[in-house]
């Protein structure tokens, strides 16, 4: 079940006491030389991030456990990946592990690189039906996987009364167990951060008008 934020009140955190809950933040991953207003927005938004886990933590438990999409180490090797891969999210990350909190190994090595090589394959650019189909087909199955596991190690991994957070890009379909509480975290940036998204994809599939004779 997923609850939220601004349905949490302080006299209500009564009622999650004892439970497995986990916060559930979306992620986006962007190259470090994006243009200045987008990385002033991304910083915004991982400072809202914060401030609301912040929030959640002094009325549920502080964070125990950190996962990460396609983190597959855990430690110092795991968060220099989340580093290179989140490189906006990474500080705030690293600030919730160098406290109580442990980055865990979220994912499958094998499953993780199988699912990049599929991906590669795709972006060059296929020119046999047959093997496009198998590519699409790797990365279907390999998706599938990979949220079963992300799943799985959550489950493993929180124990009653235990906190976790997981960032992860939204449009996942990882399945939580029933007895696990999701606060998913939405901060006011979300929305624009999504906004730019969509019109830099709107964009890019328009047809270009400028500049061809009336």
């Amino acid at each position: 079940m997923t609850t939220p934020l601004t349905q949490i009140a302080r006299p209500e955190a009564r009622q999650y006491t004892g439970q497995r809950k986990l916060f559930l933040v979306p992620i986006f991953l962007f190259p470090p030389d994006i243009p200045e207003d987008v990385a002033q927005l991304l910083e915004r938004y991982w400072s809202e991030v914060r401030d609301h886990i912040q929030n959640l933590e002094r009325t549920l438990g502080s964070v125990k456990y950190v996962f990460h999409e396609t983190i597959y180490a855990d430690g110092e090797e795991g968060m220099r990946m989340v580093e290179a891969m989140n490189p906006f999210g990474g500080t705030f990350i690293q600030a919730i592990c160098s406290g109580d909190a442990s980055l865990e190994s979220t994912e499958d090595r094998a499953i993780v690189e199988e699912h990049s090589d599929w991906q590669r394959c795709l972006s060059i650019g296929l020119m046999s039906e047959k093997v496009m189909n198998l590519a699409i087909s790797g990365i279907q199955e390999t998706t599938r996987q990979r949220f079963e596991h992300i799943g799985q190690r959550i489950s493993d991994t929180v124990k009653e009364d235990e906190v976790g957070t997981l960032f992860i890009s939204e449009g996942h379909s990882v399945q939580f167990p029933s007895d696990i509480q999701v606060f998913f975290v939405a901060p006011p940036a979300l929305d624009a951060v999504k906004r730019w998204i969509n019109d830099q994809m709107r964009a890019t599939t328009q047809p270009q008008t400028d500049g061809e004779p009336q």
